[in-house]
């Protein structure tokens, strides 16, 4: 079993699925993961915390049509415009994908799942503007992490942000509960 009795979080989820309510450590952000003429996406923030690491990232897209040669959007296929996907390649080379379960299976991670997500679309000038809270699971081994982006439909093929390793693991510690022993 994955969960922790003792772990105060939000509705008692399991460790893999969402942060610990407590106040992070703060690792990164803002930063740019890549750019377009017409796509920006960024890191708003990065908090490490002992059980794992949270990344909000944020995407602001403008004009309803990809870029010349990619794939055209089918609003009869979907429900919505099609979204970014992101890796995190670990320290020691291990690749998490988003929303693969691949780590869950086995029980000991990693695992890289959406904990929060907002969405708009469409308008006069076709935009599309995302926010996604991303939760991994367990806090990364040591050695340098490096955050990937793709949003081909978007003109965006492997953007990537490296994040300190160190300073992850050093964010880690400096996390803190939201409220004091007893109160």
């Amino acid at each position: 079993m994955l969960e922790d009795p003792d772990r105060e979080s939000a509705g008692d989820l399991p460790d893999w699925q969402s942060p610990p309510r407590m106040i992070g450590g703060h690792v990164e952000g803002p930063a740019v993961i890549g750019r377009t003429d017409r796509l920006v996406v960024l890191v708003r923030q990065v908090l490490a915390y002992p059980a794992g690491l949270e990344i909000e990232v944020e995407a602001h897209a403008r004009g309803a049509s990809p870029p010349p040669g990619g794939p055209a959007y089918d609003p009869a296929g979907s429900t919505g415009p099609a979204q970014p996907a992101f890796r995190l390649r670990l320290g020691d080379g291990t690749l998490v994908v988003q929303d693969e379960d691949a780590g869950l299976r086995d029980g000991r991670g990693p695992v890289m799942v959406v904990s929060g997500y907002a969405d708009s679309w469409g308008g006069p000038d076709g935009g599309h503007d995302l926010r996604l809270t991303l939760w991994t699971w367990p806090l990364p081994p040591p050695g340098p992490l490096a955050l990937s982006c793709a949003w081909p439909e978007r003109g965006l093929r492997d953007a990537t942000l490296v994040l300190d390793g160190a300073a992850v693991r050093a964010a880690a510690l400096q996390a803190r509960p939201f409220w004091t022993a007893g109160a």
